[in-house]
């Protein structure tokens, strides 16, 4: 699939949990978020950034943007993805690269669901336990 023919209107939307987080830095789980936008079809990182911030992973500002284009460039040096330039789409001067996804970065993001889906299971059985917590007394 091209990136600029057709994109998949991705329906994933997520809870913003960063701004009341009680520890020194939020967890990250922005590769497994781009590797799962990329199994949809190659991409440039634009785009990318745009379905971030569809599913509601806010960038706002240039610094912003580049930690998004750095971790695309951790991730291909990981050979979880590769990238392609396009040559029929000139941005600022320069070619645009295509983001696609590896079978390494298809691998990892399987590893990336199951990792989730323990970490589900084990806050759904803390915040159990905390029921029998009166919350009120605290």
């Amino acid at each position: 699939m091209k990136a600029n023919n057709l994109e998949p209107k991705l329906t994933l939307k997520i809870k913003r949990w960063c701004e009341n987080y009680p520890a020194e830095r939020p967890p990250r789980f922005l590769r497994a978020f781009m590797l799962y936008i990329l199994i949809h079809g190659p991409l440039h990182g634009f785009k990318i950034i745009e379905h971030l911030q569809d599913m509601g992973i806010k960038y706002e500002d240039v610094g912003d943007f580049g930690y998004i284009y750095k971790t695309l460039n951790a991730m291909e040096k990981d050979h979880l993805i590769i990238s392609s330039c396009d040559i029929k789409d000139k941005g600022r001067g320069n070619y645009k690269k295509i983001y696609t996804i590896t079978d390494k970065g298809k691998s990892e993001l399987k590893l990336w669901v199951a990792s989730l889906t323990n970490l589900k299971e084990s806050l759904e059985n803390f915040l159990q336990a905390c029921k029998e917590i009166n919350m009120e007394e605290l």
